[in-house]
């Protein structure tokens, strides 16, 4: 059997080498530091590469100016990536520029994975070509999200993370959990366990998966030879055995770390929050530091009253640098009438049956667990720690998200395929709306970088003329 050579033109190719090069057009752009919290986040990959050990976060070298604590008490493992083959990289030069690049282009790398992975999963959810290629498009082609993977942080690991983690659940309900969807599985929980806590609801997701996949297996019966349905707990078992044992030994050693040098704290959140307190100025000392639930201000008023969601939604789809540079104002109108359509077209009925319709609604029930605890968390850290609507702090919702946007958008034109005369017409239904919809995400990440970020960085500060900060 011949195998098929990819060609330059392969529209995989052209998908991934658009998003990198999106993505490198924030990498060479940004000044440093101009990004979220990045002169903080980097101190720590720059710590690894300067004394080739780990911070335990009580040093001065990676304190967080002015509000105390360090980003080295949380999960480091994209920072311990960046340290070292910056590390290896100040062996040829010590330019400033090139290790913040070196760092920069390890999440650049990511956001490719994220992008290889989410293909792979719109392959497995979506029989339909058009339809996959949109579940693609929303995910990748979302401007915030390939700002994401442009400077030093770690939300960056924990998007790709979640992509491997889904992509391997779905790819194990399918084929009966292969071995190597059980290794990929356990690849992505010790990324995202090593990267972001906030992206924990995804483990949880993935856990429920794994689970639900075996109660759902119909192949269970045929191999049980008595005609009776179940579940195979011995496979149950087997796999899920050999998946803890492989995430344990890949983060059992940063955990048990935190246990050694932080009294016992296995997060280190409390060690953070301790540290903080000692070394943070009077107006941001989580001890004195008044927050919104602090302030008596009701959850309601915050959520509903305070521009919460208007900054939490339009930083979940642009805006970039401090928080600071919106896209087009027109752009965020089409993408919110496009995500409450898509949401609403879910509402659509299936036609599924038996097994089918309860695996269906196990998968989509654990899908939108997943984003209830992303919203909770970002409105809970909100309310009674840090007011910060920014959409980052949901992006590891963002491929469940999507997914039921494409669903609606599916269901939508599905039945305009089978309700809807003329008969003739009925073919084109699905590449006019789908591919208008392409057409727009792909548009609007165009303009948004042509028009917007492009121009802004040039005629202003940006990576090559900037003031750099005393690392």
């Amino acid at each position: 059997m011949k195998m098929r050579k990819k060609h330059l033109l392969d529209p995989n190719i052209l998908f991934y080498t658009a998003v990198l090069l999106s993505i490198l057009c924030f990498v060479f752009l940004q000044p440093f530091g101009d990004p979220p919290d990045e002169v903080n986040r980097f101190k720590v990959a720059q710590f690894i590469c300067r004394y080739g050990k780990l911070p335990t976060g009580e040093e001065f070298e990676v304190a967080i100016g002015g509000y105390g604590g360090s980003y080295a008490f949380q999960p480091i493992l994209p920072y311990i990536i960046q340290g070292i083959l910056m590390r290896v990289l100040s062996l040829f030069t010590q330019q400033n520029v090139a290790l913040l690049l070196c760092a920069r282009m390890v999440n650049a790398v990511f956001g490719v994975i994220m992008a290889v992975y989410v293909r792979r999963l719109s392959l497995l959810l979506f029989q339909n070509r058009l339809t996959g290629w949109l579940f693609c498009f929303l995910i990748m082609f979302l401007p915030q999200n390939l700002f994401l993977h442009s400077y030093v942080n770690t939300d960056s690991m924990a998007s790709m993370a979640g992509a491997i983690m889904l992509c391997a659940c779905v790819s194990g309900w399918k084929s009966g959990w292969r071995w190597q969807d059980c290794i990929t599985l356990s690849v992505g929980i010790i990324c995202c366990a090593l990267s972001y806590y906030n992206a924990y609801g995804l483990i949880l997701t993935a856990i429920l998966l794994f689970f639900f996949s075996f109660l759902t297996d119909y192949r269970a019966e045929k191999r049980s030879g008595n005609g009776r349905s179940g579940t195979d707990w011995h496979a149950l078992l087997q796999k899920g055995l050999f998946i803890s044992v492989l995430v344990l030994f890949g983060i059992g050693w940063w955990f048990l770390r935190n246990y050694r040098i932080h009294d016992g704290d296995l997060l280190g959140l409390r060690a953070r929050a301790e540290n903080a307190m000692r070394t943070a100025l009077p107006e941001y000392n989580p001890a004195t530091r008044i927050t919104v639930a602090g302030s008596g201000t009701p959850l309601t008023d915050m959520l509903f009253h305070m521009d919460f969601f208007y900054f939490l939604w339009n930083s979940f789809v642009a805006r970039f640098g401090p928080m600071t540079l919106p896209t087009l104002p027109f752009l965020y109108i089409w993408y919110y009438r496009m995500f409450r359509l898509g949401w609403l077209f879910c509402l659509i009925p299936g036609k599924r049956a038996g097994r089918k319709k309860t695996a269906a609604f196990l998968f989509h029930s654990s899908l939108l667990l997943s984003i209830a605890l992303t919203m909770g968390l970002c409105i809970y850290y909100s309310y009674v720690s840090d007011y910060q609507p920014q959409g980052r702090y949901i992006m590891p919702m963002l491929i469940p998200f999507m997914y039921f946007i494409t669903l609606g958008f599916h269901k939508f034109v599905t039945l305009l395929e089978r309700r809807l005369p003329p008969v003739f017409l009925q073919k084109w239904y699905r590449p006019v709306i789908i591919g208008g919809l392409m057409l727009f995400l792909a548009g609007s990440l165009f303009l948004t970088i042509a028009r917007v970020v492009i121009p802004y960085y040039i005629t202003g500060t940006n990576l090559w003329n900037g003031e750099w900060i005393a690392l």
